[in-house]
């Protein structure tokens, strides 16, 4: 793909981040994109650097900061560690519906990205340190992700709220993609626990057949997200979309879908 093509996308994104939503946002809302082409490094940056309430997103560092450590042997992902009552958040997640019960690190990873799930997320972030997973940020070059609450269901947003740009989570998604330090297997896991992910209303949703798609969500309170590493017959690419500030889900859904198409539509 010519940089010239990849020119006419920049102005296609900028034009849906732009656009004016009238009464179906608040004052104050935005839209943050970033593209990164895979083959060519080629990025669009849409509000790229702008600060976003993380929402489930930060799950993404926390398995990352998970994997480096047993990729470096500082950690057992067979290590098995228990739930309580007392551990159990709402929103996302099964764990909040079973018996306190012992799990693997490994399970506990799982559930948090493919099914989202908050306790697990609890139990991970205690588990390696709040602290840890920041310096591993701060290490790989996420600089604006800050992981300041282990309950990703923050609400509504506060100073308490994790935060994230859209390009740290396109940045953090290339190193998944191309297993930069990390072992072959742990890459393969990461991308099958994404692969697997249940909710599917964002990237995924708008890409053509032919496509696959390794994703993420996050929401809460006017904040809906969806980050994705895609696969499509002409290349690969990352995409991060951002929202925040839409009065309904639907709406923010709709901004989501069409710059997923609109950056598809170039690699069919």
């Amino acid at each position: 793909m010519s940089a010239s093509r990849f020119h006419t996308l920049d102005n296609k994104l900028k034009a849906i981040a732009f656009k004016r939503y009238g009464k179906q946002v608040y004052r104050g809302y935005a839209i943050g994109i970033s593209f990164r082409d895979l083959r060519t490094g080629y990025l669009i940056s849409v509000n790229g650097n702008r600060t976003f309430p993380a929402a489930s997103i930060i799950k993404l560092p926390v398995m990352t900061y998970l994997f480096y450590l047993s990729d470096h042997n500082l950690i057992d992902l067979s290590e098995h560690i228990g739930f309580s009552y007392a551990d159990k958040l709402p929103g996302a997640g099964i764990l909040q519906w079973l018996q306190p019960s012992r799990y693997t690190l490994w399970n506990y990873c799982r559930m948090m990205i493919s099914l989202s799930d908050n306790t697990a997320t609890r139990l991970l972030v205690n588990r390696v340190g709040r602290k840890n997973v920041n310096r591993y940020c701060r290490k790989i070059g996420l600089y604006k992700t800050f992981l300041l609450n282990s309950n990703p269901l923050t609400e509504p947003p506060n100073r308490s709220a994790n935060l994230t740009t859209p390009n740290d989570i396109a940045k953090l998604l290339a190193r998944i993609e191309k297993g930069t330090g990390f072992k072959p297997s742990s890459r393969k896991d990461m991308l099958s626990f994404m692969m697997g992910q249940k909710y599917r209303f964002g990237i995924p949703f708008a890409l053509p057949k032919g496509f696959r798609c390794a994703n993420k969500t996050g929401n809460i309170s006017n904040v809906l997200h969806d980050c994705a590493i895609v696969y499509a017959p002409r290349g690969k690419y990352v995409l991060c979309v951002f929202t925040k500030g839409f009065k309904r889900d639907k709406a923010a859904r709709m901004v989501i879908n069409k710059v997923s198409a609109a950056v598809a539509a170039y690699y069919r």
